[in-house]
């Protein structure tokens, strides 16, 4: 599947009033994703971690939706955003600067 066909069939799922709801959620997703490997990681072991994926799969699944919604109510193909992120990763490769901080690499 592509990416814009993706975003384009999620947004049929699109039920909120406010367009702040997905800037939000995708703050809340994100952390629960993240959150499937900090605690892990933070006891020191690997049992926490889902040996199938399952939770992974759903939880980031729930933040490329959250993500794909805000894109979608500002008009911005997730193709679009995909491309230009590659290629700002391969100018900061070139530059010598992908392992910097800030934006300005």
């Amino acid at each position: 599947m592509k990416l814009n066909e993706y975003q384009i069939a999620a947004y049929e799922f699109a039920e909120y009033q406010d367009k702040f709801y997905p800037v939000a959620s995708l703050m809340i997703e994100a952390a629960e994703l993240a959150d499937l490997f900090a605690k892990p990681w933070l006891r020191g072991d690997s049992d926490g971690i889902d040996p199938e994926h399952k939770c992974v799969l759903g939880e980031a699944g729930d933040v490329l939706w959250q993500l794909c919604a805000i894109l979608s109510d500002q008009g911005i193909p997730l193709e679009e955003v995909a491309a230009y992120n590659l290629q700002k990763l391969r100018r900061r490769k070139v530059n010598g600067t992908i392992k910097g901080s800030g934006g300005n690499r």
